[in-house]
This record gives structure tokens, sequence and C-alpha cells, in this order.
């Protein structure tokens, strides 16, 4: 099954984007692994709605198919071990690709999560946008070693 992190905005600190480096290289050992960044659209007072559906109607487009995991604070918090379960559920599926999808800084569009296939909640706080993308790259990379029975994951 191939897995895309399909995200609103381009990563600007070099700190991040050396972390979501360094995490995608690893996973691509394991499986194959797209990173797509969609551009942010310019906020404008009283539009966030608007500037959100665009965004989501670029996420879609970037999707090509693959089945949407939508990454929102309202989706459903996973330890480690039961992410990896439901991963491994998804690929007894038969699905052929994931999309894990995350909004800029005013989220996801409402439209956009509810058609997803399922809600994953990161964690009960709220977390830059960069910052979820590195912790979304980690706990994958954490999951796969763990259904390997590799040593990264610690109990």
């Amino acid at each position: 099954m191939k897995w895309s992190i399909v995200a609103v905005g381009r990563i600007k600190e070099s700190f991040y984007r050396e972390a979501i480096s360094e995490y995608a290289g690893r996973l691509k050992h394991y499986r194959p692994i797209e990173l797509i960044e969609v551009p942010e659209e310019r906020l404008i007072a009283g539009r966030e709605a608007h500037v959100m559906r665009t965004e989501a109607e670029k996420l879609r487009a970037a999707c090509r198919g693959s089945e949407i995991i939508a990454l929102t604070e309202r989706g459903s918090q996973l330890s480690t071990v039961q992410l990896a379960a439901k991963l491994e559920s998804f690929e007894a599926q038969g699905l052929s690709s994931l999309a894990f999808v995350l909004g800029g800084p005013q989220g996801l569009d409402a439209d956009l999560e509810s058609e997803a296939r399922w809600k994953m909640g990161l964690s009960p706080l709220t977390l830059p946008y960069q910052l979820a993308r590195l912790v979304l790259l980690e706990q994958l990379y954490r999951c796969e070693t763990l259904r390997r029975g590799e040593p990264y994951h610690k109990a």
C-alpha cells in the first residue's frame, strides 16, 4: 500500500524540513511514500471559510483517488499500537493507497473531513501544522517498525 502525506503549505523552517525528510526517508524502506504540498491560500479577514474550501479543492486534487485520512483535532486519538493495527486493517481491506491529509493554519474544510474514510487526531493539543506533519511521519515510521517487530518502538 502506498502512502501520501498531502498538506497545505510549504515548510519554511529548516529544522522541520530536515526532520520531515529524515522520517520520510526511513519510511521509504518499508513502503512507497510521497510528500505533497499544496499552496496555502492568502487569508483575508472574514473569508476563512472560502480559504478552507479553496485549499480543500487543492487537497482533493492532490489525493488522486487515494483513500483520505483526515488529520483533525476532532479525529480518533489512538495509541501507536492501535494506530498500527488500524493501518494493518486498511491494508487487509485491499486499499491500494492512503492519503493522510493535513490542513494549513485554518485547519481542514468540514466537507473534506466528512468525505474522509477516517478522521485521525494526533493529540488533544493544538499543534502547529509543521509539527503535526513531523509527528505524523514519526508515528507512521514507528508503526511500521512495530508491525515488523523491530526495536525502535518502546512500549
